[in-house]
């Protein structure tokens, strides 16, 4: 016989293989603001965040294809797409209400080439 858990309340849900294995998601509560912001975080075999998604205190969604806090990421917002690397961005889609741009930087960050509206 199956029960049922209609609500169950918890900051922080750790996700781990078969059997008292590796961690392989994480769902939590984060940041020490009024509203704190929440996170899926979903791991690679090594423990590293392979897909972030949170939402911060304003209600802001950012989704990030790799570690957000080193190497090469990509940063998904709801008016830009970021790639980054080595802590840079390297590449950038924006959008506004006046319209959008594209950008590529070096290694450093700076801007190399621009097309579009700033």
């Amino acid at each position: 016989m199956k029960k049922r858990i209609h609500e169950l309340t918890i900051e922080r849900l750790v996700i781990r293989e078969p059997n008292d294995g590796r961690v392989r998601a994480v769902l939590e509560t984060c940041g020490d603001g009024a509203v704190p912001g929440v996170r899926l975080s979903l791991l690679d075999p090594r423990g590293d965040p392979a897909l972030v998604m949170q939402i911060d205190g304003d209600g802001a969604p950012v989704v990030h294809v790799g570690n957000p806090d080193r190497g090469v990421t990509v940063t998904i917002s709801p008016n830009a797409v970021d790639c980054w690397s080595a802590g840079n961005i390297v590449a950038s889609v924006r959008s506004s209400g006046d319209g959008g741009v594209v950008e590529v930087a070096d290694g450093e960050g700076r801007v190399t080439k621009s097309s579009g509206t700033r």
